[in-house]
C-alpha cells in the first residue's frame, strides 16, 4: 500500500496545482475536469478539477476540487489516501480503520476505480482507499 495526501479545495484547485508545482519543482501527472465525469455535473462546476496528480521527487500530491465548497473548512480539507494493488487488502484497511468513525462511501466500484471508499476515522481524520482498475 502506499499513503498519499489528498487535498480539497473550494473552488481554486487548479490555481493550487501549479502553485504547488512551481514552488515544488514538480510535474503535473494527471488533471481531470468534472465535466469529463460520466455523470450530471452543474454547469457551473465543469471546468473544476475532478482530480489532479502532482509528483515532485519521489512524492506524490493528490488534488480536487468539491461539489460544495460550504463543506470545507481549514483542517478538514486534507485527507490521507490509501492507494491498493488487492481488493482484499484494501477491505481490511477499511474495515479496521473506519471502527467507531464514520463512513461516507464504503468500498466499491466507480468509474475511475476498481474499489474506491472513503470514511471519518474516530480521531475526525478523513480517509480515502483507492484500487485502480
Amino acid at each position: 500500500m502506499k499513503l498519499i495526501t489528498y487535498l480539497s479545495f473550494g473552488g481554486n484547485c487548479e490555481e493550487a496545482l501549479n502553485f504547488y508545482k512551481d514552488a515544488l519543482g514538480g510535474k503535473i501527472l494527471q488533471i481531470s475536469k468534472m465535466g469529463e465525469a460520466p455523470m450530471d455535473v452543474p454547469p457551473n462546476l465543469k471546468d473544476k478539477v475532478m482530480h489532479a496528480r502532482l509528483e515532485f521527487d519521489n512524492n506524490i500530491l493528490f488534488f480536487s476540487d468539491t461539489f460544495d465548497p460550504s463543506t470545507l473548512s481549514k483542517g478538514n480539507n486534507v485527507s490521507l489516501s490509501l492507494d491498493f494493488d488487492y481488493s482484499k487488502e484494501l477491505d481490511e484497511a477499511f474495515n479496521k480503520l473506519s471502527v467507531g468513525g464514520k463512513v461516507t462511501m464504503p468500498p466499491q466500484e466507480t468509474y475511475w476505480a476498481k474499489r474506491f471508499g472513503m470514511f471519518v476515522d474516530k480521531y475526525g481524520f478523513n480517509w480515502m482507499v483507492n484500487m485502480m482498475k
